[in-house]
């Protein structure tokens, strides 16, 4: 799994070849969250964004992902992240953009 990030005005690679299981349940509690119908909000994506830190192993920070993720990108990013975690277990939303059986 990767993703790249704009750090210091520089395109950063981070690469993540073990994701924990844990990582794997809180994808499920998430899906939990999304599927009683949460609002596209803040706080919903402070979830997301966590949880992609903690995916690859916090190789970065928050505020880094905040700040160098391209915002265009960053629904399509966490979801792509998420969906490649849920895919690990067996499990993915189909149809979403950014989902591997999606595209």
């Amino acid at each position: 799994m990767q993703i790249t990030l704009k750090i210091e005005g520089k395109d950063k690679i981070f690469t993540n070849d073990f994701v924990p299981g844990r990582v794997f349940r809180n994808a499920l509690l998430i899906n939990k969250k999304m599927s009683k119908g949460a609002e596209i909000s803040a706080e919903l994506f402070d979830d997301l964004v966590e949880f992609c830190v903690t995916a690859f192993g916090k190789q970065f920070t928050i505020d880094e992902f905040w700040d160098g993720i391209d915002a265009r990108n960053l629904d399509k990013e966490v979801m792509r992240v998420y969906n490649e975690v849920l895919s690990f277990g067996g499990l993915a939303i189909e149809g979403n953009e950014g989902n591997e059986t999606g595209k």
